[in-house]
């Protein structure tokens, strides 16, 4: 019976990354065929002329001529990508002495990326940057090692779904903003393919999944509704700092609805929480459902009563996560010596401000809709299946001594 069970469950799952797959595929496909030929700086064509390459060799380390605070280093190293792989060229570095806002002097065996340069019609390699990402594929492997060893089965439905919603946003929305579709639009489909994904991945085909979803898509869709009259009241632009400017520059005037991307900025950001606080109640009112008969009054009264218990510490989690990302911004302007409230008033303050608190009220509205939907699907239909405690731990000697 339990392998049969089990068998069903690799069926489904399998049925899940099928439907997942084939969504990423035709929502790629669909973005890739609308795709517009955006305008792109030259620094930004500059990256077609980097490579990544390994220093094998120090040659020379002399003082810069024209910079005292500078070092010129020469070194040879092999090239580990692109069309030159495995090809030895020497470059250059021009290494600050004491400055330890720049990168400092090249080493044998440190991987670097290297751009190459044209000066007097001869083609030389310079240093742009050490390459990191062997750094975070190792910590990255270190994490789903965790996932793996803490977790097992569902430590690997955590990875499976971590990596459809990765696609999602870098396969599928990203894409589809840049292809021209509406940004609304997209933000709400990508929102329910991710709850829907990561409910059946980590917690299976079943009501407190449901549940959650159901709560997670209550507390969203409130997060999305406030956002939208929140950016209508305040009457906000979405032009708020470079990067806004940057995109204007990229995708041309009236391309791109930046107060769409606000909204995408705010529901997105919520998402995480809300799906958060949805599981962990819905998955606390099932285990309380499974080992109990419960009405669906006692159900709301305990859910009410967990989400008291969440709502403290994931309010203190969501503001300091939002502090945390936008500090360096706020000590520029705490540096310039603002007056408060004018410094509350940017936009770009307004925004993050928006954005927390819009995320810690979806979080807030999330346990009673979580509560109502996990007492409809859980209460009554669980309560069918099982009995009291009580009766299931001294049901034999009761009936023993009837007879």
């Amino acid at each position: 019976m339990e392998r049969k069970k089990d068998r069903n469950n690799v069926k489904i799952y399998f049925v899940i990354i099928l439907l997942a797959g084939v969504f990423l595929f035709a929502g790629n496909r669909a973005a890739s065929s609308h795709s517009r030929n955006l305008v792109v700086s030259d620094y930004e064509s500059e990256l077609e002329e980097q490579v990544f390459a390994k220093v094998v060799k120090i040659d020379s380390v002399v003082p810069d001529p024209d910079d005292s605070t500078m070092n010129i280093v020469k070194f040879h190293a092999v090239i580990t990508s692109g069309e030159q792989k495995g090809s030895v060229v020497q470059a250059v570095q021009h290494a600050y002495k004491k400055n330890e806002t720049m990168p400092p002097m090249v080493k044998e065996r440190d991987r670097v990326v290297l751009g190459k340069l044209s000066a007097g019609g001869a083609a030389e390699w310079a240093f742009e940057n050490f390459d990191r990402i062997g750094q975070i594929a190792v910590l990255f492997s270190a994490f789903l090692l965790l996932l793996f060893l803490l977790g097992g089965k569902k430590g690997l439905s955590t990875v499976l779904s971590l990596l459809f919603t990765c696609l999602s946003l870098f396969y599928v929305y990203i894409p589809g903003i840049i292809a021209g579709y509406n940004i609304y639009g997209l933000t709400v489909l990508v929102c329910v393919f991710i709850i829907g994904i990561s409910f059946a991945l980590s917690g299976g085909l079943n009501r407190k999944s449901l549940a959650a979803a159901a709560g997670c898509a209550g507390g969203v869709v409130f997060s999305g509704i406030l956002c939208k009259y929140m950016e209508s009241v305040m009457k906000l632009t979405g032009y708020y700092n470079d990067e806004s400017s940057r995109l204007l520059q990229i995708f041309g005037q009236g391309q791109l609805d930046l107060k769409a991307l606000v909204f995408a900025m705010v529901t997105i950001g919520a998402l995480g929480s809300v799906m958060d606080v949805a599981m962990s109640i819905a998955s606390s009112l099932s285990e309380l459902a499974h080992e109990r008969v419960v009405t669906r009054r006692d159900l709301v009264k305990s859910g009410l009563t967990i989400g008291k218990d969440i709502m403290g510490t994931m309010a203190n989690t969501l503001i300091l996560a939002y502090i945390g990302s936008s500090l360096v911004m706020v000590l520029i302007y705490g540096a310039s010596r603002y007056p408060l409230f004018q410094l509350l008033n940017k936009e770009e303050i307004i925004i993050e401000l928006l954005q927390s608190l819009v995320g810690i009220m979806g979080m807030l509205f999330t346990i009673p809709f979580t509560t109502a939907a996990s007492s409809l699907l859980l209460g009554r239909a669980e309560a069918a299946k099982r009995r009291p405690i009580s009766d299931r731990r001294y049901g034999e000697s009761t009936r023993g001594q009837k007879k």
